[in-house]
C-alpha cells in the first residue's frame, strides 16, 4: 500500500509537472473532487482567506505592546550595534600604537635585563674585584712602612 500511495505521487508528478512538491497534496486533492465541489472551491478559499487575515489582525492587535516591545528592542539593539562598531574601530586604529609601544617596551626590557645581567656579573665577582682594587693601597702601606719583602 506504502508502495502504491509513492507511484501514485511519482504518477501526479509526472502528470502535473507545474505544480511543486508542496503543492502536489492539494492538487491531488483537487482532483478526487466532484464538480459541484470544484466550483465551491474558489469561494471556499476565499472564506479561508478573509478567516485567515481575520485572525491575523486579532493576533496583531493582542500582540500590539509585543510588537512595540519588539521594536523598541530593535531600535536599541541598532544602536548598540552601532556603538560598537564605533569602538571598534577607534580600537582598530590604536593598535598600530599599541603595536610600537609594545616594541618599545620590548626593546626597554631587554636593555635592562642586560644591564641586569652585568650587575648579577658584577656582584659574582665582587670580593675578586674588591682584593683587586686594595692591591695599590696595600702596596703603598707596605712601602710607608718599610715592608719591600711583603710588598
Amino acid at each position: 500500500m506504502g508502495a502504491e500511495n509513492g507511484d501514485e505521487a511519482s504518477v501526479m508528478a509526472t502528470l502535473l509537472p507545474l505544480a511543486s512538491a508542496s503543492q502536489q497534496p492539494y492538487v491531488s486533492e483537487l482532483l478526487s473532487f466532484t464538480l459541484d465541489r470544484l466550483h465551491k472551491e474558489p469561494e471556499l478559499l476565499r472564506v479561508d482567506a478573509e478567516r485567515i487575515e481575520r485572525q491575523m489582525q486579532e493576533v496583531a492587535v493582542g500582540n500590539y505592546h509585543a510588537f512595540i516591545v519588539a521594536t523598541d528592542a530593535l531600535n536599541a539593539i541598532r544602536e548598540e550595534v552601532s556603538n560598537v562598531d564605533k569602538l571598534l574601530e577607534s580600537l582598530i586604529s590604536e593598535i598600530p600604537e599599541l603595536i610600537s609601544g609594545c616594541t618599545e617596551f620590548i626593546e626597554s626590557a631587554e636593555e635592562v635585563l642586560e644591564k641586569r645581567k652585568m650587575n648579577q656579573t658584577l656582584l659574582s665577582n665582587h670580593s675578586t674585584l674588591l682584593d683587586l682594587l686594595e692591591i695599590p693601597q696595600l702596596m703603598d702601606t707596605y712601602v710607608l712602612d718599610k715592608l719591600y719583602v711583603e710588598g
